[in-house]
C-alpha cells in the first residue's frame, strides 16, 4: 500500500460546480464504482457535540464498526482509496485496508473533511440547533417542529447557512462553500480513476464524513439524495456503467451489523 497526500486547496478557484455528467464524463468512458464509508463512531456523536474539523476518539462500539464494514468489503477488490484526513476517517480507512489483499494505494484528503463548523464546534447540538431556531423567529420549545418548518422554507442549505451566520469566528462554512469542495473532491477521484491501467471496472473506496458524503452525493445523484445523515461505518455505492454518463445510486447508507450502527 502506498499513501499519499492532497491539501485542500481548490474551491476557492471553482466558483462554480459541474453538473453530474460533466464529472462522470472526466471517466473517460471507463465504467466506476464508489464504495464510500462514513467514519465510525466517535465520542463526539455519542455526546451529540458538533463534529466538523475538529476531532474526537473512535469509541468501543466504533472499533467494533470499523471491524463489521472491513469484514464486509474484505473480499472486495479495491484499485484506489481516497480518505479524509481527519483522525477519525484515518483510522475507519486503516482499519478496512487492513483487511484487503491486495492492499489499494491511499490518499489522504483534506478536501474530504466534514462540513467546517467555525467556533461552533465541539459545541453541544442541541445549543446550536436553539440558536438556528430563534434566528428563523420559532419557539424553542418546539425544537424538531421548528427544525422541519424551517427546514421546508430554506431547504438544507439555509439551514447550514443560518449555522454559518450565526458563527462568530467567520470560519464556518456556507452551503456553497462546501458543495464546490464536493465537487473538487469528486473531479479528483474520477481523474485518478480514469488512469487506472487497463479496461476493467475501476473501484474505489472513500472514507468521509456524514454531512460532507451527503454533499457529494447531491453532486451526482441530486434527485435521489436523502436530507439525513447516514450511519456511522454504513456503506453507500455509487456507480457510472463503461461509456455513460448517468450515475446510479445502487445502495445508501447500508450497514454490515444492524445492531452497531448508529
Amino acid at each position: 500500500m502506498t499513501e499519499g497526500r492532497h491539501e485542500a486547496g481548490g474551491p476557492a478557484d471553482r466558483p462554480e460546480q459541474h453538473l453530474p455528467e460533466e464529472l462522470a464524463a472526466y471517466a473517460e468512458g471507463r465504467a466506476l464504482r464508489l464504495r464510500i464509508v462514513r467514519h465510525a463512531e466517535t465520542e463526539h456523536n455519542i455526546n451529540h457535540l458538533m463534529q466538523g474539523w475538529s476531532d474526537s476518539p473512535i469509541t468501543e462500539r466504533g472499533r467494533d464498526q470499523i471491524a463489521a464494514v472491513a469484514d464486509r468489503l474484505s473480499s472486495e477488490r479495491f484499485d484506489l482509496a481516497f480518505s479524509s484526513d481527519l483522525q477519525r476517517t484515518r483510522t475507519t480507512a486503516e482499519g478496512i485496508l487492513a483487511r484487503l489483499d491486495p492492499q489499494p494505494s491511499i490518499t489522504y484528503d483534506e478536501v474530504l473533511r466534514e462540513w467546517h463548523f467555525g467556533s461552533h464546534e465541539e459545541r453541544p447540538a442541541a445549543d446550536v440547533w436553539r440558536e438556528v431556531i430563534v434566528e428563523h423567529g420559532f419557539e424553542v420549545d418546539r425544537e424538531l417542529s421548528a427544525l422541519r418548518s424551517i427546514g421546508e422554507q430554506v431547504g438544507w442549505r439555509g439551514l447550514f447557512d443560518t449555522i454559518a451566520q450565526l458563527d462568530a469566528s467567520g470560519q464556518a462554512e456556507q452551503a456553497a462553500e462546501t458543495v464546490v469542495r464536493a465537487d473538487v473532491a469528486l473531479e479528483r477521484i474520477v481523474r485518478a480513476a480514469s488512469a487506472v491501467p487497463g479496461d476493467d471496472e475501476v473501484q474505489v473506496l472513500v472514507v468521509s464524513h456524514g454531512g460532507f458524503i451527503t454533499s457529494m452525493l447531491r453532486q451526482l445523484v441530486p434527485e435521489l439524495t436523502p436530507d439525513m445523515i447516514l450511519p456511522n461505518c454504513s456503506v453507500t455505492t455509487i456507480s457510472l456503467p463503461a461509456r455513460t454518463l448517468v450515475w446510479r445510486l445502487d445502495g445508501l447508507g447500508e450497514t454490515a451489523d444492524a445492531s452497531i450502527a448508529r
